[in-house]
């Protein structure tokens, strides 16, 4: 199987993983609603009284942050889906048209990337303290997901045959 082949097939996998993650979001958003509102209100910390400056307790703003996620998983999901039906359409080209029509699925797990280990990992790990939760602590799926990501860009922009 040529490397322009799975490009097209990885680009198309993290789209639907996506396309289920926003759903999800969309469909319970109160489950995912109560992780943000626990996360950046810090409340389970044991750092709690030290840091509680850092807290954010305004249900506005957690409906704001959550939104801004889902939009970012979106986008994620577009640029990959879109990505792979570009490089889909151009898996026959020449090698510069075909990496042009990579860029969008390039964009989308660069994205990916900034979401899962900046937002996630930096923002709400560190920031927010989310490793001190025991219930409310998603440490390891965003260093999961940050690796997955970082792992498909890097295979996505190598050189094809």
């Amino acid at each position: 199987m040529n490397s322009r082949i799975i490009k097209v097939a990885f680009s198309t996998f993290v789209g639907i993983y996506l396309t289920l993650i926003v759903f999800n979001n969309l469909i319970d958003y109160g489950s995912n609603f109560q992780f943000v509102m626990q996360v950046t209100s810090m409340e389970d910390t044991f750092a709690f009284q030290a840091n509680q400056w850092r807290s954010i307790n305004n249900p506005i703003l957690h409906h704001i942050f959550y939104i801004s996620i889902i939009a970012l998983e979106l986008t994620v999901c577009s640029l990959c889906l879109f990505g792979a039906y570009k490089m889909a359409n151009h898996l026959k080209a020449d090698q510069e048209q075909f990496k042009r029509a990579k860029m969008a699925s390039t964009l989308g797990y660069a994205l990916g990337i900034g979401l899962w280990f900046f937002v996630f990992a930096a923002i709400a790990g560190e920031w927010f303290l989310m490793w001190q939760s025991e219930e409310w602590n998603a440490q390891g799926t965003a260093f999961s997901l940050t690796c997955i990501f970082l792992l498909f860009l890097i295979f996505h922009t190598q050189e094809n045959e």
